[in-house]
């Protein structure tokens, strides 16, 4: 076959993922090719031609199956929507077995797992939330599922039930027992009761997959109430929900000693719950060992080597043993200066070396410093809400937040206005204290940046998140997700792809 052939069986390839989205109530679907960033809006009907490739059929077949469900088209039309997807890399063939590597094999365990419509940076696993990659066992290591668990202390959840969490990421797996009790609970969303494919679509490409995901109403999901409660909730308890739902906003890493236990500070109720004694706690107080965690839960297991600056790395138990260190440091008076200096003193002095006093008493942040950061985090938060602007809902959350973080970054620009937040009192001085504190217990700052650049990065968030409130104006100012502006900042950062900003700040130098 010619490479400027489409295949005789066309199927859409599986770094492709298909998600649909109502806006109102007119349907449309987007495809986002992960390898590439490049999106696609399809019409239902094109996606009821392009669900109908799955492979065994050619395009006459593929006719054949789309005019059973009601979508007609003429076999030169379907023959040139083909080309035309092929000519853009969204086809494939014969690659069934990079589908069953990716969707075959475990149930999700995440509630935002494959970032969709984002760049390739943002592709995770929810449950681990981007916590560091998985390391193989060491032949002579203690069996992992004996660890202990060791949860984030002095913290429980207060759930207001208004479901931002719900509405500001692009994907919510089921798996499929979580799929067919929703369409039970409520047949009636999207007309899915009997038709699977009416409320979800596969995990990625159209083979069959483990995980789907469900179609998302103005950027939430299409099960939640008017009043943004979960419906499945209402109606069969919190059991109805899918796991990662249910363990939102948790995370779960092993660092060789025991399971961290910690909160992903991507949701107003995390931060509002900060101080609040009588909530749910983050885990049943039974479950104390690794073993004793639902299997489908992703566990990330810190590498045996981690980068600490650019072009230097540590042991696993020197970077576990300073980060426990830090986490018992005093908190400095601006958590944002802190971090900046102490990224500067671990590049110049190492883990050994008194970077840790550098973080207690910090030099007041720079604005020059900081500037390239922030036009890095604009560009990409610039481009993105472009891209939301041609196809998200109005008020969609997601679109939203990421044109609050573009307007934010974009005053940022100016010296004067940079100048003088950071010389202004920090509003929610507690609030960042948690965010850094829930960030240390669960290592989250270890990953694929070095740890030196991972802290400057946590830094320009908090001071992009100081200056949202600024910026948030008109339809959605009183969404009472814009009540903690941290949590929407990392909702946004991860769920959409705009944290690979980091990653344009340390390839530029």
């Amino acid at each position: 076959m010619s490479p400027s052939t489409p295949p005789a069986r066309p199927r859409l390839a599986a770094h492709v993922l298909a998600r649909r989205h109502l806006v109102g109530e007119d349907e449309r679907v987007i495809l986002h090719d992960v390898r590439t960033g490049q999106l696609l809006q399809l019409g239902a009907r094109e996606w009821v031609l392009l669900s109908a490739a799955d492979g065994t059929r050619d395009v006459e077949g593929i006719v054949i199956a789309a005019a059973r469900e009601g979508a007609h088209a003429r076999v030169p039309a379907a023959q040139a929507f083909f080309a035309e997807l092929h000519a853009a890399g969204l086809l494939g063939e014969d690659d069934a077995g990079e589908d069953a590597a990716r969707c075959g094999s475990t149930a999700p365990a995440a509630l935002t797992a494959p970032a969709a419509l984002t760049t390739p940076a943002a592709l995770t696993t929810p449950a681990a939330l981007t916590a560091p990659a998985m390391h193989a066992l060491d032949p002579g290591e203690r069996d992992p599922r004996e660890r202990p668990l060791e949860v984030l202390p002095d913290f429980s959840l207060h759930c207001d039930g208004s479901g931002s969490c719900c509405r500001i990421y692009a994907s919510i797996l089921f798996d499929p027992e979580e799929a067919a009790r929703a369409r039970a609970l409520r047949p009636d969303v999207l007309s899915g009761g009997a038709r699977h494919e009416r409320a979800f679509t596969p995990e990625r490409g159209t083979w069959p997959c483990a995980a789907s995901v469900v179609a998302m109403r103005d950027g939430g999901c299409a099960y939640l109430e008017g009043e943004g409660r979960c419906s499945l909730h209402a109606r069969g308890g919190p059991d109805a929900k899918p796991l990662g739902c249910r363990t939102f906003p948790t995370s779960f890493v092993d660092d060789g000693e025991s399971v961290r236990v910690s909160v992903a500070v991507e949701c107003a109720c995390v931060l509002a719950s900060v101080g609040r004694p009588g909530g749910v706690p983050l885990l049943d107080p039974r479950i104390l060992a690794r073993r004793d965690l639902d299997e489908r839960i992703d566990i990330a297991r810190l590498p045996e080597r981690a980068q600490v600056a650019p072009g230097a790395t540590a042991a696993r138990a020197e970077v576990v043993a300073w980060s426990r260190r830090l986490a018992a440091a005093a908190p400095p008076p601006d958590v944002a200066a802190g971090l900046f200096s102490l990224a500067v003193a671990l590049e110049s002095e190492g883990l050994t070396g008194g970077a840790i006093a550098r973080f207690e008493r910090p030099d007041p942040l720079d604005p020059a410093a900081l500037g390239p950061w922030l036009a890095a985090l604009h560009g990409r938060a610039a481009r993105r809400a472009r891209e939301d602007a041609a196809w998200r809902s109005e008020r969609d959350l997601a679109r939203r937040a990421t044109a609050w973080i573009a307007d934010a970054t974009l005053a940022l620009s100016e010296p004067d206005l940079l100048g003088a937040l950071l010389l202004s009192p920090v509003r929610a001085p507690d609030r960042e204290r948690f965010y850094l504190r829930a960030a240390l217990h669960g290592h989250r700052l270890i990953g694929a940046l070095p740890l030196s650049l991972a802290l400057r990065d946590r830094a320009v968030r908090l001071v992009v998140a100081r200056a949202l409130p600024a910026v948030v104006a008109g339809p959605g100012a009183d969404d009472p997700a814009c009540a903690e502006p941290i949590a929407i900042v990392e909702a946004a950062l991860r769920g959409h792809g705009l944290d690979a900003y980091a990653a344009d700040v340390a390839a530029a130098g």
